[in-house]
C-alpha cells in the first residue's frame, strides 16, 4: 500500500468521512494535504460538493488546489500530525508555491516568524513571493534589510540585488527604475570574477533596466537614446558570458528590434527558440512582430499560427491579437475578429468565474477584457463598421473609465463618422489622463493640419511635435509633419520629414514592440 499514493488517498477519505468533529478531521486533512501535493495522483477525481452546498462553494478542480484546501484548513487548529506548527506551515508554503499562490505564500511564510539574519534563505524566499504576488514596496524593504546585512560582511549577495531589481522594474515609476539601475551596476560590478552565468544574469538585469528607460517616453531624448545603446551593449554582454540563455537572447532580440536591426533581432529571435526547443512564447510573439515590420505577412502568419500551439494562457492573447493586426494587415479583417472573438468568450468565462468566487484576480480580468473590446473597435474600424466600433468602445469605457487607450478609441470611432470636434474632445481627455498618450497627442495634430488655418497648423506642429518625442518610431507622425511643414512653405524640413517617413513605414511591426514583456 505504502507505494501506491492512489490507495492512500482512499483511505485518507474514508477516514475523513468517518470523522465526526473538526478534531478528527485534522490529522486525516494534514496528511491528505501533503500526500496531494509530493505524491499527487495520475488521474484526479475532484471531491463531491456538501449536500447542503450552494452554487458558491468552493470545489477544488486539481490535486494542489485539494491540498491548499486540506493544509490551510489543518491550520486553523494545529493538528498534532506535524510535530511543531512551523512543520505544517512549511508543507502549506511548499504547496501554495508549487500551486503559484503567491500572495497567501507571502502571508504563510511571514507567519512562520522567519528571522532575517538567522535563517536570510528563508527570508529571501518570502520577499521572492512578495515580489510574485505584486507586492514590490514590501519585498523591496525585506530586500534591503538582507542586502544591508551582507554588505555588514563586505560581500554583496548578488540574488539579492537581483531581486531589488526586480522590485523596481515591477514597480515601474522613474525613481523605481533609476533605484533598479544602481543596484544593476552594483550586481554586474560583484559577479566581474565570478561564473560566466552570474555575470550574464546580471548583465541581463542591467540591460533590462536601461531598455525600460530608453523606453519612458517624459524622459530628454537624447536620454532616451543614451540608455538605449547602453542597454543594447549590456545584452551582448550576457550573451557573450551565456550564449544559450533564452531569456538574455529574447531581451536582446527585443532592444535590437526596438532600435530597427531587424535582421539581427530575427537571428536572436531564432537562436532563444532553438535553445528552448520551440518553446518560448515570448520569442514567437517577437518574431511575429519583427517579420510583420520586415514585410512579411505572410511568414508572420505562419509563425502566429505556430505559437498558439505552443503557448500557455499567459501568452495565448498577446498572440491571438498579433494574430489579429496581421489578418488586417493582410487585408482578411473579418479573419481576425475570429480569433478576437474566441479569446474574448475565454476572458469571459473567466471573468465570471471569478466574479461567483470572489477571486482577486477579477479586476484583472475586467481590464484585460476591456482592452480586447479595443481590440475588437479597432478591427471592425478596419472593415469600416463603425455602428460596430461604437459598441466596442462603449463596452471597454463601461469597464475601464479612466484609461487614456479607451478615449483614444472613442476618438477614432467619432474621427472615421466625421464627428471631428467630438473626436478632438475624446483625444484631449486621453492626453488630460496621460500627458504623454503619444496617438492621441498625434492624431490631434492630424485633424489640426487638416483645418488648415495658421493658429491650427501652429497648434498642430505642437501636438505631433510632441507625439514623436514620445514615440519617434510612428512613420504617420513624421508624415502629417512632413505635410504640415509643406503647408507652411518650409521646403527642406517637409523633405527631410517625409524622408524619415518613408525609411520608417518599411519598417513598421503590426503592433508596437512596446506591447512585447522584457524578461527578469
Amino acid at each position: 500500500m505504502s507505494s501506491s499514493p492512489e490507495l492512500w488517498l482512499k483511505v485518507l477519505e474514508a477516514q475523513l468521512r468517518k470523522g465526526s468533529s473538526s478534531t478528527e478531521h485534522q490529522p486525516h486533512l494534514g496528511r491528505l494535504g501533503a500526500l496531494l501535493t509530493y505524491c499527487p495522483p495520475r488521474q484526479y477525481i475532484a471531491p463531491p460538493p456538501p449536500e447542503s452546498s450552494t452554487d458558491n462553494v468552493y470545489v477544488p478542480c486539481n490535486p494542489l488546489e485539494e491540498a491548499v484546501l486540506c493544509l490551510l484548513l489543518c491550520t486553523q487548529n494545529h493538528s498534532k500530525e506535524f510535530a511543531t506548527e512551523r512543520e505544517l506551515c512549511w508543507h502549506l508554503c511548499m504547496t501554495l508555491g508549487l500551486a503559484k499562490q503567491n500572495e497567501r505564500l507571502a502571508k504563510a511564510l511571514a507567519e512562520t516568524g522567519i528571522n532575517e539574519k538567522q535563517q536570510p534563505l528563508e527570508y529571501r524566499a518570502q520577499a521572492q513571493a512578495m515580489l510574485a504576488a505584486g507586492q514590490a514596496a514590501r519585498a523591496s524593504l525585506c530586500l534591503k534589510v538582507l542586502l544591508e546585512g551582507s554588505l555588514d560582511q563586505q560581500k554583496p549577495d548578488i540574488l539579492v540585488l537581483l531581486f531589488l531589481v526586480k522590485s523596481g522594474f515591477t514597480t515601474g515609476t522613474v525613481a523605481s527604475l533609476q533605484v533598479a539601475l544602481g543596484h544593476a551596476r552594483q550586481a554586474v560590478a560583484a559577479v566581474r570574477d565570478k561564473s560566466p552565468i552570474g555575470q550574464g544574469r546580471a548583465n541581463m538585469a542591467l540591460g533590462v533596466i536601461l531598455g525600460q528607460l530608453a523606453s519612458v517616453p517624459g524622459l530628454p531624448q537624447k536620454d532616451r537614446a543614451d540608455y538605449h545603446d547602453e542597454a543594447l551593449f549590456a545584452l551582448q554582454q550576457a550573451v557573450a558570458c551565456d550564449p544559450a540563455d533564452v531569456d538574455i537572447l529574447y531581451n536582446l532580440a527585443l532592444v535590437q528590434a526596438e532600435g530597427r536591426q531587424l535582421a539581427a533581432a530575427e537571428t536572436n529571435c531564432r537562436a532563444a527558440l532553438k535553445a528552448s526547443g520551440g518553446c518560448h512564447p515570448p520569442s514567437w510573439a517577437l518574431l511575429a512582430l519583427v517579420l510583420s515590420a520586415r514585410q512579411h505577412i505572410p511568414a508572420a502568419l505562419a509563425v502566429a499560427a505556430a505559437a498558439l500551439e505552443e503557448a500557455g494562457p499567459a501568452y495565448e492573447s498577446l498572440l491571438l491579437k498579433i494574430k489579429a493586426r496581421l489578418h488586417v494587415a493582410d487585408e482578411e479583417a473579418a479573419a481576425g475578429l475570429q480569433s478576437l472573438a474566441h479569446l474574448m468568450a475565454r476572458v469571459q468565462r473567466a471573468a465570471a468565474h471569478a466574479h461567483r468566487q470572489g477571486d482577486d484576480r477579477l479586476q484583472t480580468l475586467r481590464s484585460h477584457e476591456s482592452d480586447l473590446w479595443l481590440e475588437l473597435a479597432r478591427t471592425f474600424l478596419a472593415l469600416q463598421q463603425t455602428g460596430d466600433a461604437r459598441y466596442c468602445v462603449q463596452q471597454a469605457k463601461s469597464r475601464a473609465p479612466g484609461s487614456p487607450a479607451t478615449h483614444h478609441m472613442e476618438g477614432r470611432v467619432c474621427q472615421e463618422e466625421g464627428n471631428l470636434e467630438a473626436a478632438i474632445e475624446c483625444y484631449e481627455m486621453a492626453l488630460s489622463i496621460d500627458v504623454h498618450y503619444a496617438k492621441s497627442s498625434l492624431l490631434l495634430g492630424v485633424l489640426y493640419r487638416q483645418r488648415g488655418g495658421p493658429h491650427d497648423l501652429t497648434l498642430g506642429q505642437g501636438f505631433l511635435s510632441d507625439g514623436l518625442s514620445y514615440e519617434p518610431h510612428r512613420h504617420v507622425g513624421w508624415y502629417n509633419l512632413g505635410m504640415l511643414h509643406k503647408a507652411q512653405h518650409r521646403p527642406e524640413e517637409a523633405e527631410r520629414c517625409l524622408r524619415t517617413a518613408v525609411g520608417l513605414s518599411l519598417t513598421a511591426p503590426v503592433m508596437s514592440f512596446s506591447k512585447l514583456p522584457r524578461l527578469l
